[in-house]
């Protein structure tokens, strides 16, 4: 998702007219297919590209080297066209990307992009899971948004030589998030610690990373500055609140009935477990979240419908025109419009026709209500 300080920009830059686009009724603008398990999407911070994360994963893990990003161009009249189909090919389980919100000298100039990537569970050739998944990158890439060129690299896998304050090493990171002063925030879901060669217990952890940690991490040093709050829940999506100057995410609880809650704290309180409030509850298990331009909260829920909380125990269906569901929504990124309207670009891993046919990403209109 795009990081706080790009968002200004975006918010100022982009002037597009919404006397075209219909009703004021949420409503679903164009389907972009040929995707390869799509779980993630961000808006370049001038609104002319967009950027589409591909997983690729078989039916019980990641494909090792065939995940992808691809590039879409974006025109003033919000027409999506392929700019470059495998804009950056060979990862394995890529899952969410940003834009870097600071310059880190030396490394990679602000703008650049960062993926996070890297999982434990990795699908062999023979349709198995492997047994050894110690050999992987499981970490950061940097790239240049024009050209799809490497520009650094951050490995934390466990058995890699970098480590979080020196001991924390990532297992199963799913997403992240800048916060206005550019510090990042990573959450890792721990799953699959078992099939390292030195097995590691579950468990759920939100990282926050200096600039200065980020600036050592790709400079190949382990970061000294770097925050940590354990809990108790997988983390499903992370979000930065800028007007609330505090970190969103979401949880869902297996024990029983699969049930998804949206929790924040306050950069200030951030590793204070106590400190945790609770935005809302026992909802129906959750995929991904952003915080709208006019500081809402909308969620996907895994059943793909788009939720707006209402109260700590309730939240609001935004309905469309025609009405529908997403398919399987993974991480989403918007594109604010004059007016306060704004563009949703939602990934949906699952579809009919099969990979690069019925996976694709929804683009979808609010307006300034929702």
């Amino acid at each position: 998702m795009t990081s706080y300080s790009l968002r200004i920009f975006l918010v100022a830059a982009i002037s597009i007219s919404f006397a075209s686009l219909g009703s004021a009724r949420p409503e679903v603008l164009e389907d972009l297919s040929g995707f390869d398990r799509p779980v993630a999407t961000v808006f370049a911070p001038d609104g002319k590209a967009l950027f589409v994360v591909n997983r690729s994963r078989g039916e019980v893990g990641a494909r090792r080297g065939a995940g992808s990003i691809t590039k879409m161009s974006v025109n003033a009249d919000l027409q999506f066209k392929v700019a470059s189909r495998r804009f950056v090919v060979g990862l394995t389980a890529p899952s969410d990307i940003d834009f870097l919100p600071v310059e880190l000298e030396g490394v990679a100039p602000k703008g650049s992009l960062i993926l996070v990537s890297g999982t434990p569970l990795i699908e062999s050739e023979d349709g198995r899971m492997e047994k050894n998944a110690s050999d992987d990158l499981i970490g950061f890439t940097l790239f240049d948004p024009l050209t799809g060129k490497t520009l650094a690299k951050a490995d934390f896998s466990p058995e890699a030589d970098l480590r979080f304050n020196g001991e924390h090493p990532l297992i199963s990171p799913n997403s992240m998030s800048f916060d206005r002063s550019g510090n990042l925030y990573i959450a890792d879901t721990g799953i699959g610690g078992n099939l390292f060669r030195n097995r590691l217990k579950a468990q759920p952890v939100i990282y926050r990373i200096s600039v200065s940690g980020m600036q050592q991490m790709f400079s190949g040093e382990s970061p000294s500055r770097v925050d940590v709050m354990k809990i108790s829940s997988i983390p499903g999506d992370i979000s930065y609140h800028p007007q609330e100057d505090a970190v969103y995410f979401l949880a869902n609880h297996l024990q029983g009935a699969s049930r998804g809650s949206v929790f924040k704290v306050s950069s200030r309180n951030f590793t204070e477990v106590m400190k945790i409030e609770t935005v809302v509850r026992e909802l129906t298990s959750l995929a991904s979240m952003i915080i709208s331009p006019n500081g809402r909260t909308l969620i996907a829920s895994a059943k793909g419908e788009l939720l707006i909380p209402r109260n700590r125990k309730s939240a609001r269906l935004v309905r469309f025109k025609p009405e529908m569901t997403y398919s399987t929504p993974g991480k989403f990124d918007y594109l604010p419009l004059s007016g306060g309207d704004y563009i949703l670009a939602m990934p949906e891993e699952t579809g009919d026709a099969g990979a690069g046919k019925g996976q694709r990403v929804r683009i979808t209109r609010l307006d300034s209500r929702n």
